[in-house]
């Protein structure tokens, strides 16, 4: 991205960013509560984490849009998608993998 220009290098890592610090942000909200048995006290917790992580995010989103000039939102989106989809293309190639390792055991 730095090959491109400073402001599309710094719009991706703001787009990179928002998307880590939002899903570790929901990480330690839901598996830091106290645990307990009650599953409602559970999904509670879930719910709440998310509803954190989607102000958390429009919140970090308005901040770089404001704050940050020049910014190419096509960088900062297209980054903060990637960083989100990663998990669920990991998971689409190493199905195989998993398949191959159950088929044998």
């Amino acid at each position: 991205m730095l090959l491109v220009n400073v402001a599309t290098a710094y719009s991706a890592l703001a787009g990179g960013l928002i998307a880590t610090v939002t899903s570790a942000w929901f990480a330690v909200k839901v598996f830091t509560a106290r645990q307990t048995n009650e599953p409602a006290v559970e999904l509670r917790s879930f719910y709440w984490a998310e509803i954190n992580k989607i102000v958390l995010t429009g919140a970090m989103f308005i901040a770089v849009f404001v704050l940050i000039k020049p910014v190419n939102g096509a960088a900062l989106l297209a980054v903060y998608f990637l960083v989100y989809i990663t998990p669920v293309v990991v998971d689409v190639i190493q199905q195989p993998k998993r398949r191959r390792e159950t088929k044998e055991s």
